[in-house]
């Protein structure tokens, strides 16, 4: 007899979620996922709490990190978020090299869970004029049959195209079918590497990893065999059983790691058909397999018709014991068959559980080795639920993820235009109302991404979404293909999730996994942290009063005092830009200065592993359309570049002033100074926090002279005229690894700063700071000559003590997207030049009003056809809306 359980009428279970539910999930919205040299990546950030998606309030700083196949971090941002919100972008440098690139996105939080719930996007960059790409390090890869039978992997490689400063050592690691091999070659009389590799038998792919003298990486995959199908079988809850009926998920994979569309049968060892299968798009599907029998073994049969061979796979082995749990769902009522062919009238659990939460513990007896349970779809959570079977034990004996699709659980988006149809450069106007599932209006956070449909429109259908990423991806490890996919408005999105689900696996869930200890903590702003010893000893830890400056757009001043063990903490007022320079001073409780060493806190960025199998994926259709036409834009746009005009500035001129014996052969050599601080003015400026000349000059003088920062942190003068500026202090040059140590001079210990604009002889002081730099010397620039009481030079000055000088990152600033605006007869270069952009509109922040509508507007281009516009939108109760809306320019 069949028993069926009704989830409403059932108690709930335990409540407190699992350690992993407690992480943050990230999304990045890209505008597309390939690119060309010199343009831009634009994403919007979304950070939420995992439980439930409702925007975080524990993490403000978000890391996004762009990195490259050698695993190197090209750059990385610190993203400022906003109740969950954020923005930026990388500018791609037109000499960056074509190929696979990572986008990457973490919380300091996040580094609890490992790297379970970091954001990975794979982008492809292409350079229309690469003439010397990383693929020329590996080149001319044939595969090639020796008499006897036996496979040859040949290819040349050219180590100076990835480290022009590589020896003669080169380490090259061959990996076939997870099997690594470390490769001895010898350098050939033209410089480059010949390889001859005899690879097993039937191997599908090669990965060839490359590591210079200098530790300069890179590594490329080949496929071997274009032919290639992988096809797998995934039992529904982990194994087939004997005397159990089960469905069986398949997953069919190209040589490329893309699923291949396949279809055949399901024989047995006498070649007994038993039942046929057919794949979807993406080579997933699933099958019924009746009364499984453990005396037979089944197979997968395939003709290929390229071929018309049969290609025979095997099915997983049938176990003589088990249990089996099934899941169906009609007319939104979801069934749970659990089987077992040992278990006949025992006592089972049934666990229900999302995002590591559970939801139900519903305890039952097996009759004749089975029971039933129904669930109303509408009283679960919308996304990946986990059924799990134990035994009396408490016991996991058969699992299975199923993705319940509920009814208006989302947020409703309605896109309207003000016309059905827009000329050339035509200003469209877009009204964006959202409601949610009892449809009131109501507050969310939008992003609106307008594209060309002809050349972005198919990438677009099936890439990440917001709805894909949050309901799906950020639960499932492993590669998604194409999740896009399974959001669309397709007639079978229920059967196509279920063989997603059926084939990722309930071991590659990510809540299934728990943490011991959660190290890491949130990190809620900008914060400079660290400790302070003794300047005898490391490990010796001082009490003191600690003073810290920081030289951002604004000039702040902070005071605390460390604890016992000498730790601090400045949790810093927000700053956009690059590094930003900071000063620590240390003192006695007296507000004497004293010499302690400071250890600051350093992040580092977690270990990257670089999905190599990236590299082999083909340039498709899609991809080769979009390229073409920026091929053509860039042309177009070539003609139209623009020349800006030198700026000349005003001569300066001061009154004389008494000589002394330095100043005169600084005067004669190098001309009257423009300039002139007196010392007493200098040191009158210094402050309690102020570590060095330049420090005081940075803020008192800044209407006389500039005192910039280099990335480094070092503080260097410059003039207005903004010509190279070199430093003579007491007559005496600097050489250029003396620099940095004029900023750390005393105030104090100045009797005058003065600065000669355009000095004479500047080419020879030049070769005197620059001894190797002398062979095309600047002609122009400027002095800035430093005279102490001293009169003996940068050697014989007092130095401060105490002091630590330094870098800290700091919020990235955010870049508006740039678009022409045809209303404005102003920018007449717009109007002239020819408007070819792929991407039309992009504002990755767009907050609706009460009333639940927000206006955008924006300008078309010179391409005519149809534009998508895309919106995401995220409400403060974690609901979610995704909405495409298509209009022409004719």
């Amino acid at each position: 007899m069949v028993i069926g359980l009704c989830l409403a009428n059932k108690s709930k279970g335990q409540t407190t979620p699992s350690n992993a539910s407690l992480a943050e999930k990230i999304y990045l919205q890209l505008d597309k996922d390939i690119y060309t040299t010199g343009s831009t990546i634009w994403f919007k950030s979304i950070v939420t709490k995992s439980i439930d998606n409702t925007p975080t309030n524990l993490s403000g700083v978000l890391y996004v990190e762009h990195i490259n196949a050698k695993e190197t971090i090209i750059e990385k941002k610190l993203i400022k978020i906003d109740k969950g919100i954020g923005e930026g972008h990388f500018d791609l440098p037109i000499t960056m090299t074509h190929g696979t690139y990572l986008i990457r996105a973490y919380t300091e939080w996040n580094k609890n869970f490992d790297s379970d719930f970091f954001f990975e996007k794979y982008v492809q960059i292409f350079s229309l004029a690469d003439k010397n790409n990383l693929d020329n390090a590996l080149n001319q890869v044939t595969l090639v049959k020796d008499p006897i039978g036996n496979d040859h992997l040949k290819a040349v490689i050219n180590p100076f195209v990835l480290d022009s400063l590589h020896k003669n050592k080169l380490q090259l690691y061959i990996t076939t079918d997870n099997k690594k091999d470390s490769v001895s070659i010898k350098k050939g009389k033209d410089n480059s590497y010949q390889i001859d590799y005899m690879v097993p038998k039937d191997s599908q792919m090669a990965t060839l990893e490359l590591i210079t003298s200098n530790q300069k990486k890179y590594a490329k995959t080949i496929v071997l065999d274009e032919q290639f199908i992988d096809l797998q079988f995934f039992p529904e809850s982990g194994e087939l059983v004997n005397g159990l009926s089960s469905k069986v998920g398949f997953k069919a994979l190209d040589a490329f790691g893309s699923g291949a569309k396949v279809e055949g049968d399901i024989i047995d060892q006498n070649n007994t058909l038993i039942t046929s299968f057919k794949s979807n798009s993406l080579g997933m599907g699933s099958f019924q397999l009746n009364l499984a029998d453990s005396t037979k073994t089944y197979y997968g049969r395939l003709v290929q018709e390229s071929s018309k061979t049969d290609i025979i796979y095997p099915l997983p082995k049938i176990a003589s014991l088990g249990n089996v749990m099934s899941v169906s769902e009609k007319d939104k009522n979801i069934t749970i068959n659990t089987s077992s062919n040992y278990l006949e009238n025992d006592s089972i659990y049934l666990n229900v559980s999302f995002r590591g939460l559970t939801l139900y513990d519903l305890k039952a007896q097996l009759k004749n080795g089975n029971r039933k349970f129904m669930f109303s779809s509408n009283d679960l959570p919308e996304g990946i639920i986990v059924f799990k079977m134990m035994d009396d034990k408490n016991q996991a004996v058969a699992e299975r993820i199923y993705f319940n699709k509920r009814l208006g659980n989302n947020l409703n988006i309605k896109i309207a235009a003000d016309k059905p149809s827009y000329a050339k450069r035509d200003l469209t106007n877009i009204s964006i109302e959202t409601t949610n599932n009892k449809g009131e209006a109501t507050n969310v956070n939008t992003s609106v991404l307008v594209i060309n449909k002809e050349q972005l429109g198919d990438i677009q259908n099936t890439r990440e979404n917001i709805l894909s990423y949050f309901l799906m991806s950020s639960e499932l490890m492993g590669h998604i293909e194409n999740p896009g996919f399974y959001f669309s408005s397709n007639k079978d999105m229920l059967s196509d999730l279920d063989a997603l689900m059926l084939t990722q696996g309930w071991r590659q869930y990510k809540y299934s996994k728990t943490y011991e200890r959660l190290a890491f903590k949130p990190e809620m702003s900008l914060a400079v942290s660290g400790h302070v010893t003794s300047a005898l000893s490391k490990n010796r830890r001082r009490s003191a009063e600690i003073t810290m400056m920081t030289f951002g757009e604004s000039k702040d001043v902070y005071g605390q005092k460390t604890d016992s063990l000498g730790n601090f903490k400045f949790n810093l007022f927000d700053e956009f830009g690059k590094d930003m320079g900071i000063v620590l001073q240390s003192a006695k409780r007296s507000g004497t200065k004293v010499n302690y060493n400071f250890f600051l806190d350093r992040k580092q960025s977690p270990a990257i592993t670089f999905n190599h199998k990236k590299s082999v994926e083909k340039l498709d259709s899609i991809a080769e359309i979009f390229l073409r036409k920026e091929d053509e834009r860039k042309l177009v746009y070539n003609d139209f570049s623009l020349n800006s005009d030198d700026i000349l500035l005003d001569e300066v001129v001061i009154e004389a002033y008494k000589l002394t014996p330095n100043r005169k052969k600084v005067m004669d050599r190098f001309g009257k100074p423009d300039v002139v601080i007196e010392g007493d003015a200098i040191a009158e400026k210094e402050k309690k926090w102020s570590y060095g000349l330049y420090s005081v000059l940075m803020f008192s003088f800044s209407d006389k002279l500039t005192i910039r920062r280099d990335s480094a942190g070092n503080l260097y003068p410059m003039a207005f005229n903004r010509e190279p500026t070199l430093v003579v202090i007491d007559g005496i040059p600097l050489k250029y690894y003396e620099f940095e140590f004029a900023q750390s001079i005393p105030p104090s210990e100045v009797s005058s700063v003065e600065l000669i604009e355009y000095a004479k002889n500047f080419a020879s002081l030049y070769c005197e700071a620059y001894p190797s730099g002398c062979l095309m010397p600047p002609m122009i620039g400027n002095v800035l000559a430093i005279y102490t009481h001293g009169q003996k030079g940068i050697y014989n000055v007092r130095k401060p003590v105490g002091i630590l000088k330094t870098t800290v990152p700091v919020f990235s600033q955010p870049k508006e997207f740039y678009a022409p605006k045809y209303n404005n007869a102003q920018q007449e270069g717009d109007l002239q030049k020819p408007d070819f952009r792929s991407v039309i509109h992009w504002q990755p922040i767009l907050k609706t009003d009460d009333s639940g509508v927000r206006k955008t507007s924006f300008y078309n281009g010179d391409i005519v056809g149809e534009m998508m516009v895309i919106v995401e939108s995220i409400a403060e109760n974690g609901a979610i809306g995704y909405q495409e809306y298509i209009y022409k320019v004719e």
